[in-house]
């Protein structure tokens, strides 16, 4: 019996049960509040619950640093069910203080349970480490053939989108023949906080650029970190990614016609002018370090060099 607290391990362990033979697969009986993909979790009850509430982008950033200065933590869990539910494995993740649960909170209530479940706790800071992770869950799930299989396939879509890249990723090289495009690649709007870890990398590795936060050489970024407008302008970007962490697309969209859209320094962006702005569903693709980064990647692919299918 499995629990995750992750929304990316919960698509990491259902891509591993789709490969397990009938009656091997590991069951899922618990979730995070933000687990909702694939389809078909609701029926899972969800152990944990945010502390902050949705007004804007703006007020939920003074929430978030409102409660990590005062040390109590973004999110609760339902310490009494998780431990009804006598999970053997806990997966969670102690990369980020915002995305999820705090780790101490999890070890010291798996420490309740008898026998103490398995804690997995997943840091990915690159696409070959969540490829990594895919094989890890698997074993750690006691599916060993179902994880390294389920990895694969992410692996021939990486390589096949990489295929189609025009140069070799991350060179100097466009589809045309010029310099690689630059991207802007925003993960919060107010503030102005841009892609790091792996995001970077799946730029780079589609053939883009990602000035503001490059990554290192054959792997992922740094993390996220506020920009401000002028630093987002001066990286003289050819196109404009907006993915706010925990947003649907519909929010998104709100959130960028209210924060962004009617700034000056907004309005005289290069790509803002040639209409080279897209607005994504990151929980989909770029916010969640798991099987869907390689979506995104095929994503980049298809908007850096013209190639939408």
């Amino acid at each position: 019996k499995v629990v995750s607290l992750l929304p990316s391990a919960t698509e990491i362990v259902q891509l591993v049960v789709d490969q397990c033979d009938d009656g091997a697969a590991p069951e899922l009986v618990g979730r995070s509040h933000e687990c909702d993909y694939p389809p078909g979790l609701e029926h899972l009850p969800p152990l944990t619950a945010a502390k902050t509430r949705w007004t804007d982008s703006a007020d939920v950033d003074r929430q978030v640093r409102a409660a990590l200065a005062s040390g109590a933590g973004l999110y609760t869990v339902d310490r009494e069910q998780l431990q009804q539910l006598r999970p053997d494995t806990i997966i969670t993740q102690s990369l980020c203080s915002v995305c999820s649960v705090d780790f101490c909170m999890v070890e010291s209530i798996a420490a309740g349970i008898e026998p103490p479940p398995a804690i997995i706790n997943l840091n990915p800071a690159n696409l070959q480490e969540v490829l990594a992770d895919v094989e890890r869950v698997g074993a750690e799930l006691g599916q060993p053939a179902a994880g390294a299989a389920a990895a694969a396939q992410l692996r021939a879509r990486v390589d096949a989108a990489l295929a189609q890249v025009p140069a070799a990723a991350g060179e100097a090289s466009g589809a045309g023949g010029g310099p690689a495009p630059s991207v802007a690649f925003l993960e919060w709007v107010a503030p102005i906080f841009v892609g790091g870890h792996w995001t970077p990398q799946l730029i780079h590795m589609a053939g883009g650029r990602h000035p503001l936060n490059p990554p290192k050489e054959g792997g992922g970024a740094g993390k996220s970190f506020v920009a401000t407008p002028q630093q987002v302008a001066g990286s003289g970007a050819d196109w404009v990614v907006v993915a706010p962490c925990g947003l649907d697309l519909a929010t998104t969209c709100k959130e960028v016609e209210t924060s962004l859209a009617g700034e000056p320094w907004w309005r005289e962006l290069a790509a803002v002018q040639a209409g080279r702005v897209v607005l994504v569903d990151g929980n989909a693709m770029f916010n969640r370090p798991g099987p869907r980064l390689v979506d995104a990647l095929e994503f980049l692919v298809g908007l850096l060099h013209g190639k939408p299918e």
